[in-house]
């Protein structure tokens, strides 16, 4: 059974579209990496802003910069973005202890 922690990178794509998509009142099928938030779903950089806190908010991504938002033009800028700043817990290692050579007396 797999960790709810871990999500394939198709889900995670699913989940952020499904958050705009919500977010901005848009159609789902309007959205894909190519499509222009300014240009072609006519937002502004207030919403792009409201949307990567939302991103913060309901999928646990780290806080965005101000510099990282204003590079955002499109869904593909968004889903790049978003995809970095979500905190996953590494998978933790058991260490075992190394086994210490006996040196042998001559």
């Amino acid at each position: 059974m797999a960790n709810k922690t871990e999500i394939s990178k198709a889900d995670l794509n699913s989940q952020i579209l499904h958050l705009i998509a919500e977010e901005m009142a848009i159609e789902e099928a309007e959205l894909s990496p190519d499509v222009s938030f300014t240009d072609d779903l006519n937002l502004d950089e207030i919403d792009i802003a409201e949307l990567l806190m939302q991103a913060e908010r309901q999928l646990g991504a780290r806080e965005f910069s101000d510099a990282e938002w204003e590079e955002v033009r499109t869904v593909g800028d968004y889903l790049q973005l978003v995809e970095q700043h979500l905190e996953r817990k590494p998978k933790t290692k058991t260490h075992a202890k190394p086994a210490t050579a006996k040196k042998k007396k001559k």
